[in-house]
């Protein structure tokens, strides 16, 4: 009997290897790792302050996706790092003419209009994010009366 149970394991495990595996065994190889999106590694570049690196991205993430609000936002971001004002806020126009209500590129737009001259179109964007009721408008707003005092 005990023979016939040990000839019977033997065949069930050679007929189904899987099953080593569910009793505990060690678990098999997962294969490669699905690489990271353009988008998520240019939110790493961003935290390394790799403004160049991040921007190129960032548009490669947008030209994968062209309604791709939030890689259009954070390529405005790592734009307006580098200084380079104008394609900022040319790339957080376009992520809001996605998404309108998209508070943190209403933020951003109005920090580049500020640090372009622009305190009324800073006022505009501080003013869209009160009607939205979002709590970035306190951060803008302190940007603004920064600016203002300088």
């Amino acid at each position: 009997m005990n023979i016939r149970r040990a000839m019977l394991a033997l065949i069930l495990a050679a007929a189904f290897p899987a099953a080593a595996y569910s009793a505990g065994g060690p678990d098999p190889d997962p294969g490669p790792q699905a690489a990271e999106s353009p988008y998520d590694l240019g939110r790493a570049r961003t935290k390394e302050g790799n403004w160049v690196l991040a921007a190129s991205l960032f548009r490669k993430a947008v030209k994968k996706d062209e309604k791709s609000f939030k890689a259009l936002n954070m390529l405005g971001y790592s734009l307006r790092q580098m200084g380079r004002l104008p394609e900022a806020i040319q790339a957080y126009d376009r992520a809001l003419a996605i998404n309108p209500n998209f508070g943190q590129a209403l933020e951003y737009r109005g920090i580049a209009h500020l640090k372009a001259g622009n305190r009324e179109a800073a006022l505009r964007d501080h003013q869209s994010l009160v009607r939205l009721g979002s709590p970035l408008a306190a951060d803008l707003k302190e940007a603004i009366d920064r600016a203002a005092a300088n």
